[in-house]
């Protein structure tokens, strides 16, 4: 009985001590897992994570999804939407689209990101910059012709692979 009582007061501490060690873990994966260096997994085209990818815009608070494809040349195309675009006047009717993403490492980019406006019928082109973070997360770059920026946002992989 003594030997019971004495894992019995023992049981808390260790239970806290387990807790802490988990938390810290778990802190540092997190933070592993946001570290904007990109993760050095794919080459080709053929690696590249096609799906359906979400996100939010942290400039308006647009739900941003993406879509992308593999195409029989060996490039990525992209269908997207956002439910506020702000260069088509602040509407959710609006098509994002390219078919020319080109992959080199863990970056893919595009320098005819397409938004078609459906409210107004204006076409907005810019370039498009994708880096892989992780396995289920990326950054997209926006930025006009010119260089200045757009937005940034950061998405995470809803499908998985069959």
């Amino acid at each position: 009985m003594k030997q019971k009582g004495s894992i019995m007061r023992r049981l808390p501490v260790v239970t806290v001590a387990l807790v802490s060690v988990l938390g810290l873990a778990s802190g540092g994966l997190v933070s592993a897992a946001t570290d904007d260096a990109p993760a050095q997994r794919p080459t080709r085209a053929s690696n590249w994570p096609v799906g359906y990818w979400m996100g939010t815009d942290p400039l308006d608070g647009g739900d941003s999804r993406r879509g992308f494809r593999r195409n029989a040349d060996g490039e990525i195309s992209l269908a997207g939407r956002d439910s506020y675009v702000t260069l088509c006047g602040g509407t959710d009717r609006a098509l994002f689209s390219f078919s020319d993403g080109v992959v080199a490492g863990p970056r893919m980019t595009s320098d005819k990101f397409v938004i078609t406006c459906f409210n107004n019928g204006d076409a907005v082109t810019l370039r498009a910059d994708y880096v892989l973070i992780d396995r289920g997360l990326m950054r997209e770059t926006l930025t006009r012709i010119d260089g200045s920026p757009v937005t940034e946002i950061y998405f995470h992989k809803v499908s998985v692979p069959k």
